[in-house]
């Protein structure tokens, strides 16, 4: 699954990408920034002061061969085991067009229009990764963390891993960037500028599609897209960037408009695509086409190849300066970073399975992977408890489950530098063919075990968890915590316990529960909640319903930040007919209640059931059977009080974390009641769970002296 946004800073690329336009953020970036920290307003009138007086200079008679600079790189690729997960090699291929980019070697330079290459410049900067980390450690320049933040996290995920910024050019590498495109389009990444850096906030964000010319990237972006960020980085700005301000284009490219240097002519606006030879802007003289092959224009990747002699003074400027990137190209951060020295480094132990689904069926098999990283591994051995085979030493085994449970996988590697072993206890969830749980499905969040039995993505501060006093009747729900905070299309799940709906077999059995949901505010469609289900352990799933905030989801009109219910009709009862999905006759169902955040409010699940009939499984208890704890509270004596029961009735008492204190069996008398004595000792908040073929429900008591 995929989650999780402070945007404080951002300068984004534009691009076209599967058939969507990417759109840039300049305008909101300026506005983010000068909103966020008024101090920069101050600091950017400057920037533009220093762009003009280096656009001033005699760009010819300071443009000698020069030495070239070379800046460290470290790209902390945050993931979630996904595509985003991107390999060395691709990372390597980013670092080869980079290279080529800066220093004009790139092969398609013949692509650069006559008119134009007589200032097309080797700026003389080169780049390495980095072989050694903030404490001296061996890095083959990438580091490895596994966060939902990898999904819009934006600049939380700099919280993460951020190494020292005046020595390292920091590229956090992530599934998606959370910052949103104008007219919905796609936001591929950003950069920090050299001006008012920030240790926690210095460097660039991007897409993992726009990462490189292989992988998973995509190809009309060519490796270009972390070329025009780390322009940016390095001073530059985009060449059309004040067309909206200067709709005429300005009086000058080089003193009050566009990016301040005089050799790219100014443009009217952002070249897309390909574009072929266009002159939006003839105020210049002599007059020059737009010079849409420029890396800081929005062309495709695969059309642009060129810096000029003014953005090369540009970069000069900000690397000749340790109050800005200076600092980044001296001798000592040479050292620090090992740039110039080979490293190799021992690997560091990961793994995950193919599918990335680490639930199967009894007597099911699971591809694995060796996703190690850091060293290349020379020896590996896998150890899979409850998997035939047992051990392995190929990078991809493949392994049989044919015993229900949930086991723990080890993977150690090795090389001559040494080795690492990481071991994920309960990694793999085996499902029985036919479930033990059966309909009547019974969940009202009440019992300590559904933390156990349903399985929650919830990263600490949002995603979902069980909270008392914010149920239907007043007790437990489960809630998905969102607030303004949220990433936006952060996604967060809640699966069920796989259970057998045998009992109604050709029949139609009902999925209900009940929902509450309130808007934040206007001009948002809220947050999403989609149910799936899936009888393959959750290797496929079926989309059952979709519910949209501002139609179908809300329960309560209105907008109302931070909303909570907080009465039973504040909630709304849904209900989906499993049979129109084929699940009539499973006999291993599993539910996944899916959240998509918009950052509005949190949504709050209470009372599920799959049953012949439409009614919460709170009510079914309670009108059938008429279950209750006399009294409650109690002084450590009560009663098990049930009517309408004509079966053996299975008890637990469970204490507040859900751990047993008392399992005892009680028959019902010849008219159906049972009325069972507990003794407990002790003052605190304990549940008692009744069991039987018809009823499973759970109710919470108070003891106290």
């Amino acid at each position: 699954m995929r989650k999780i946004l402070v945007l404080i800073t951002a300068i984004t690329c534009s691009l076209n990408v599967f058939s969507q336009r990417v759109t840039c953020g300049t305008d909101g970036y300026h506005k983010d920034l000068i909103e966020r920290h008024p101090a920069y307003q101050t600091a950017y009138e400057e920037y533009l002061k220093e762009l003009t007086a280096v656009a001033q200079q005699d760009v010819k008679a300071s443009h000698g061969k020069k030495a070239v600079v070379t800046i460290p790189v470290v790209f902390h690729v945050i993931h979630e085991y996904g595509p985003e997960n991107i390999s060395k090699a691709q990372i390597l291929d980013q670092m080869r067009t980079l290279n080529e980019d800066f220093r004009r070697l790139n092969a398609d330079t013949t692509n650069t229009r006559d008119i134009f290459k007589s200032i097309a410049v080797d700026t003389e900067i080169e780049f390495k990764l980095a072989t050694k980390d903030e404490d001296g450690n061996c890095t083959d320049g990438i580091t490895r963390t596994v966060s939902p933040l990898t999904n819009g996290g934006d600049e939380q995920v700099k919280d993460l891993i951020n190494w020292d910024y005046r020595k390292y050019l920091n590229v956090w590498v992530i599934n998606h960037v959370g910052r949103a495109g104008a007219n919905g389009g796609i936001v591929a990444g950003y950069s920090r500028f050299p001006f008012q850096t920030s240790a926690a906030e210095d460097g660039i964000v991007i897409n993992h599609s726009f990462v490189g010319s292989i992988g998973t990237s995509d190809a009309t972006r060519a490796g270009r897209t972390l070329t025009h960020e780390v322009g940016h980085w390095l001073g530059l700005r985009h060449p059309f960037q004040d067309s909206g301000v200067n709709p005429d284009c300005g009086t000058s490219n080089c003193q009050t408009s566009g990016d301040r240097v005089c050799d790219t002519p100014p443009v009217l606006e952002a070249s897309f695509g390909c574009p072929g030879e266009t002159n939006s802007c003839t105020i210049d003289s002599p007059d020059r086409p737009d010079q849409t092959e420029n890396y800081m224009d929005y062309a495709d990747g695969r059309c642009t190849n060129m810096f000029t002699a003014g953005q090369k003074s540009v970069m000069d400027f900000y690397l000749g300066r340790n109050e800005y990137r200076g600092q980044n190209v001296s001798a000592s951060a040479a050292s620090a970073t090992g740039i110039n020295i080979s490293n190799p480094c021992a690997p560091k132990a990961d793994f995950h399975v193919v599918s990335r689904n680490t639930t199967i069926c009894q007597k099911a098999s699971i591809e694995f992977e060796d996703l190690s990283w850091n060293g290349d591994v020379v020896d590996r051995i896998w150890t899979f408890e409850g998997g035939s085979p047992s051990s392995s030493t190929f990078p991809n085994p493949t392994v049989a489950y044919n015993t229900s449970g949930k086991f723990k996988v080890t993977l150690k590697v090795t090389n001559s530098k040494g080795s690492t072993e990481i071991s994920k206890t309960e990694f793999i969830t085996v499902n029985k063919e036919v479930a033990d749980l059966s309909s009547p499905f019974i969940e009202t969040f009440e019992s300590p075990y559904s933390e156990f039995t349903w399985n929650k993505e919830y990263d600490g501060e949002f995603g979902w968890q069980r909270l008392d006093n914010e149920g239907h009747g007043g007790g437990f729900a489960s809630v998905c915590a969102i607030n303004s905070e949220t990433p936006v299309n952060a996604q967060y799940s809640l699966i069920s316990p796989n259970f057998d709906l045998s009992l109604h077999k050709d029949l139609s059995p009902i999925l209900s529960f009940r929902a509450a949901y309130s808007m934040r505010a206007t001009g948002s469609a809220g947050e999403r909640l989609v149910i799936y289900g899936s009888d393959d352990c959750g290797n496929s799933w079926r989309v059952l319903r979709s519910l949209i905030g501002i139609t179908t989801l809300k329960s309560v009109d209105g907008n109302n930040p931070g909303w909570r219910p907080n009465s039973p009709a504040d909630w709304k009862l849904h209900a989906i007919d499993l049979a129109q999905y084929g699940f009539e006759n499973s006999t291993s169902l599993v539910l996944r209640f899916e959240v998509t955040s918009n950052a509005g409010n949190s949504i709050f699940l209470d009372d599920v059931n799959v049953d012949r009939n439409v009614l919460s499984t709170r009510e079914l208890a309670e009108s059938l059977h008429a279950f209750s704890l006399v009294p409650n509270p109690s002084s450590g004596k009560f009663e098990v009080r049930l009517s309408n029961v004509f079966e053996p009735i299975h008890i637990e008492v469970l204490d507040i974390l859900g751990q047993k204190l008392q399992t005892l069996d009680s028959k019902p008398s010849g008219n159906g009641e049972i009325q069972h004595p507990i003794w407990l000792n002790e003052s605190g908040i304990y549940f008692v769970r009744i069991k039987g073929s018809t009823i499973d429900s759970t109710k919470r008591i108070i003891v106290s002296d």
